[in-house]
């Protein structure tokens, strides 16, 4: 007697009972994020230790990024305050996403999208800085006397090398614009689309999730080649503002947040950790994942912080020394 003939030799109340608890069980397998509920309903001593240190590092990426806002304050002039400030507080803003995935587990994918929205945020507001530093393009232009650029860096050096040398114009630095701010209007109406269809149906989300990473990846792409194109230009005339450190801060983002979240999501796999629904391996392996980000957040911020010290364009010691000389 086959599985179908021991179906219909049931009764009906077994029936019953087995359709819905085989519906529970793909409702699970699915849904492997738990609720709120169920996730402090089921918690362990891993996850509250856990949640104790995401916290404890928040507070101290917090901190750095204060104490570092305070300096900018004191020593940069108004028209570049606002964008370094901006810069500084892209780590702050990612470490709040981690820990807020680690607190409710099935928000992970805002949080995630709130990481790779800070990146395509801070391409722009990098580019703006840049071009402040020297005050304005046209300033760049007339400063560099029409001074030919290289085309082959990162992260097209290879497949750039046929291409020759170009003079910056006003046209060539406002295509270098569009190919940054591409980025945060491009990407964010991808991640905007892959949000929705993953909360209101995830198995469509899984099929078509793949389709979307060529578009990021190109885009992506894009916008760092054309920073640092730019951080190159720039470098020429501002070569102690240690711009290469600020742009690898920002590309610190990409490859932490993006890159190993990934490798690590399925190198984890590998590791039997958690048990069953709802604080299954999936639970246990994104608290890992997060709080690796967040004491790597508190690093980037160090780095930033370290690399943001130049340009100093107000010094306050030395203008209270000399209030103090003339008032004696």
């Amino acid at each position: 007697m086959n599985a179908s003939e021991n179906y219909f030799t049931m009764e009906p109340a077994e029936n019953i009972s087995q359709v819905l608890e085989q519906n529970i069980n793909n409702t699970n397998s699915l849904r492997t994020h738990p609720t709120v509920e169920e996730y402090y309903e089921n918690m362990t001593a891993f996850l509250s230790l856990a949640i104790f240190i995401a916290s404890l590092l928040t507070i101290l990426n917090i901190s750095i990024f204060a104490t570092t806002v305070s300096r900018l304050r004191r020593h940069l002039d108004k028209p570049l305050l606002g964008p370094s400030i901006m810069m500084v507080g892209l780590y702050p803003i990612i470490s709040v996403a981690a820990l807020v995935t680690i607190l409710v587990p099935y928000s992970w994918f805002v949080c995630h999208t709130v990481m790779h929205v800070m990146f395509m945020v801070g391409g722009p507001v990098f580019r703006t800085l840049l071009f402040r530093y020297v005050g304005s393009e046209q300033n760049y232009v007339k400063e560099t006397a029409g001074e030919a650029v290289q085309l082959n860096t990162p992260p097209c050096c290879c497949c750039c090398l046929c291409l020759p040398m170009v003079v910056p114009t006003k046209a060539k630095l406002c295509i270098s614009r569009y190919m940054v701010w591409q980025m945060p209007f491009w990407q964010g109406s991808i991640m905007l689309v892959m949000n929705i269809l993953y909360y209101r149906d995830i198995q469509l989300y899984r099929q078509v999730m793949f389709f979307f990473i060529p578009f990021i990846v190109c885009s992506i792409v894009l916008g760092v080649w054309s920073l640092q194109i730019t951080v190159r230009m720039i470098t020429k005339v501002r070569g102690d503002y240690q711009l290469r450190k600020k742009m690898f801060c920002l590309q610190l983002v990409v490859m932490l947040c993006k890159l190993q979240y990934l490798v690590l999501y399925d190198q984890l796999d590998g590791i039997k950790m958690g048990g069953e629904y709802p604080i299954n391996h999936t639970v246990y392996k994104q608290t890992i994942i997060n709080i690796l980000i967040l004491v790597e957040m508190v690093l980037v911020s160090m780095m930033v912080q370290s690399a943001y010290r130049t340009p100093v364009q107000v010094q306050i010691d030395e203008v209270n020394k000399e209030k103090e000389v003339t008032r004696i």
